[in-house]
């Protein structure tokens, strides 16, 4: 979850029906896959894979797109869609971003595997370069979100560097399952144990470093005097973007029955998960484990059957 994709949960909802929208072919010419393992590449606790977007003469264009499961709408910058053609009329701001919805959109796929994407939830980010924040590495000329995903049976493998997406029930599940219930919003919950409690958090592969509400790391902090904590983002934690109010290193935490080693979590205003997100998820969460704890593992996300796999 970036603070863009973050801000596109609102403004999707906000533009829906606001413009005429046609879709173009739904799947490329040919027999339709029924999975595909592309290359993930990690970049800052972040992954990206390289989208196949359709031109309307016919014509192709590879970008590379951040893989959200937090995010809220399929974001192109101004520059890719103005290459791939596209026109919008009237534009929506929230803090501070500008959004459009294009009035055709474009076809696109993760190598031959045909994404089917929801029109009134494809955006342009106006006047934007980047959907990766300022603060992070890499580069990302748009968003693949969760509410897409869900469509689908997808595996993040970091240590392999691989992705892999399919229809449902077409993979062998691998690994430790974990309940994952999955919102109308496409948001993926799990929870983990920390000090011996159990949270509930968003599964958040587009943010680079775990994020929990204030409340629980002041209420840490007072117990464990000893766990490291200074203010800001420290770190991997500077790359988040947005407003970081402290960071602190935990001892580990268990997620399902796998210890977690040592690593750290920061913490975001009070409501933000326990009252925004909350509200977009199955039931409440206090944060979101994000891609500092992700990429040891190979985590699978088997959406239909709302079932988390997971594997070193």
């Amino acid at each position: 979850m970036t603070r863009r994709s973050l801000t596109s949960s609102i403004v999707f909802a906000l533009m829906a029906g606001a413009a005429l929208v046609v879709t173009a072919r739904t799947a490329l010419p040919g027999r339709v896959p029924v999975r595909v393992t592309v290359p993930l590449v990690v970049e800052g606790n972040r992954p990206y894979v390289d989208v196949t977007l359709r031109r309307a003469n016919g014509t192709e264009r590879i970008a590379r797109f951040l893989v959200d499961s937090g995010g809220g709408g399929f974001l192109l910058t101004e520059p890719l869609a103005r290459d791939l053609g596209l026109t919008w009329g009237k534009t929506s701001k929230e803090e501070g971003a500008e959004f459009a919805t294009p009035s055709v959109i474009p076809q696109a796929s993760i190598g031959v595997f045909p994404l089917a994407l929801t029109p009134e939830r494809v955006l342009v980010l106006v006047g934007e370069t980047n959907v990766v924040p300022k603060a992070a590495p890499g580069h990302a000329d748009g968003l693949l979100p969760g509410h897409i995903l869900a469509k689908y049976h997808v595996v993040f493998d970091y240590p392999r560097a691989e992705f892999t997406i399919a229809l449902p029930h077409m993979l062998t599940p691998e690994g430790e399952a974990m309940k994952m219930p999955v919102s109308r919003t496409g948001f993926p919950r799990t929870e983990i144990q920390i000090d011996g409690r159990t949270y509930g958090m968003l599964v958040d592969t587009g943010a680079s470093f775990t994020m929990v509400s204030e409340v629980l790391l002041k209420a840490l902090g007072a117990a464990h005097p000893d766990w490291p904590r200074v203010p800001g983002g420290a770190g991997e934690a500077a790359t988040l973007g947005g407003t970081t109010l402290e960071t602190m290193t935990l001892p580990g935490a268990t997620w399902g029955t796998i210890a977690l080693p040592s690593f750290g979590i920061v913490s975001q205003r009070e409501g933000t998960f326990e009252k925004y997100m909350s509200g977009m998820m199955t039931a409440p969460i206090i944060g979101s484990l994000a891609g500092n704890v992700l990429k040891q593992f190979r985590v699978e996300l088997d959406y239909p059957n709302q079932k988390l796999y997971l594997r070193r």
